[in-house]
C-alpha cells in the first residue's frame, strides 16, 4: 500500500533523483539536486513523496506563486503507471494549495507530451489562454536547454 504524500526527508534525496531518472524527468538544464535544494530551501514550497514497499514511488513539488500555486516534478514510478499515483499526487498538491489559500493551481506540460496533457484533462485541468515567456539568466543552463532535442 502507498503511504500518504509527505515531505521529502534528507536521506531520501538520492532515491528521489533515481525515480526521476527512471521516469525521464531529468533534463540537463535542471540539475535535479539543485532543483531539490531550491524547492526545499523555499519556505513557500513543498516537495512531497509517497512510498510503497519501502521505496519512493511518486513525487510532486508545489510552489506558492501568490494567488496561484505551481506544480512541478509530478512523477510516478514507470512500473506503477495507471495505479492512481499521479491522481493521488495531484490531490496532495491541490490540498496543499487550498491549505495555503490559493485560488488556482497551475503547471507546465511540454506540448509534445500528449499522454500527460490527456491525464491532466481527465483531472479537470484546461489549457490556459496565456503564453509562457522565458528569459534565461544562467548561460550554462540556457546552453543545455538549447542543445536538448526536447527543449521546445
Amino acid at each position: 500500500m502507498t503511504d500518504a504524500f509527505r515531505p521529502l526527508r534528507d536521506a531520501e534525496t538520492g532515491a528521489l533523483v533515481a525515480l526521476w531518472e527512471r521516469a525521464g524527468m531529468v533534463r540537463p538544464w535542471n540539475p535535479p539536486l539543485d532543483d531539490i535544494a531550491a524547492i526545499r530551501a523555499n519556505p513557500r514550497s513543498a516537495l512531497l513523496v509517497a512510498r510503497r514497499g519501502g521505496r519512493i514511488v511518486a513525487s510532486v513539488a508545489i510552489e506558492d506563486g501568490g494567488h496561484r500555486a505551481w506544480v512541478y516534478y509530478l512523477c510516478t514510478d514507470p512500473d506503477l503507471r495507471g495505479a492512481g499515483l499521479g491522481r493521488a499526487a495531484m490531490q496532495a498538491a491541490e490540498d496543499w494549495a487550498r491549505r495555503h489559500g490559493h485560488a488556482k493551481l497551475q503547471l507546465l506540460v511540454r506540448r509534445s507530451n500528449a499522454g500527460v496533457v490527456a491525464f491532466y484533462d481527465r483531472l479537470g485541468y484546461e489549457q490556459s489562454a496565456v503564453a509562457v515567456l522565458q528569459k534565461w539568466l544562467d548561460p550554462e543552463r540556457e546552453r543545455a536547454f538549447r542543445e536538448a532535442p526536447d527543449a521546445h
